[in-house]
């Protein structure tokens, strides 16, 4: 719910610094103007609090008031739809399937296995060289969407466990991080949202900052 400028409530985001998921939840979250309450989660068993958020311990959980979301697509969609701006779903139905399409190839990457994720970026290194109408720019579909803020999920979370090599060494992938690192928030908040994503410092000391953008 909306009250002026700002959505009334700030909502709660249960997952890891170290999970690429967690990380793209809350660049969206940056990029659509939305306050979270980031909570570390080690515990997704069968007798870990968030079984009652998530019945397959499935992550990240998004809390908002009664409603809760989990898994990747889920609170992606949410926060899409909650937030302010342009959607992030491309509008061109071909281009949205392609959209999907390297959402899935981003969420099964593993970050922290180096075959995984080079298997993965080259993918995305073949994506970003593709030359279609639609999907001339700077972006995974040529404008900024959820596909993104997947692919800015894993890069963030192998960065921060020192396998940045396998970015800056595909060109094409390179230029892309760099412009995902500096894309200004397409809503009317004068945020940097890739700065909503844990640091290595977070990372290493398994911490989750808040996403703060209109509370205080």
């Amino acid at each position: 719910m909306a009250i002026g400028d700002h959505l009334r409530d700030v909502m709660d985001l249960y997952g890891s610094p170290a999970c690429p998921h967690t990380n793209a939840c809350m660049l969206v979250a940056g990029e659509k103007g939305v306050d979270m309450n980031c909570h570390a989660e080690t515990d997704w068993g069968p007798s870990g609090a968030v079984r009652g958020m998530s019945p397959l311990g499935i992550g990240p959980v998004l809390k908002d008031r009664t409603q809760t979301n989990y898994g990747l697509i889920s609170c992606l969609s949410y926060l899409d739809d909650k937030g302010f701006g342009p959607s992030l779903v491309h509008r061109n139905g071909v281009v949205r399937a392609r959209m999907y399409q390297e959402m899935g190839v981003a969420a099964q990457c593993n970050a922290g296995d180096d075959a995984s994720l080079a298997s993965a970026l080259d993918v995305l290194d073949t994506t970003l060289g593709t030359d279609a109408g639609n999907m001339k720019g700077d972006y995974v579909c040529g404008q900024f969407t959820l596909a993104d803020a997947c692919w800015a999920g894993v890069c963030q979370v192998a960065m921060n466990m020192g396998k940045g090599a396998a970015i800056s060494s595909r060109s094409r992938v390179n230029t892309w991080f760099a412009a995902v690192q500096s894309h200004p928030s397409t809503s009317k908040e004068a945020i940097n949202p890739f700065s909503c994503m844990a640091t290595k410092a977070d990372h290493d000391a398994g911490n989750m900052r808040e996403v703060r953008v209109n509370a205080g």
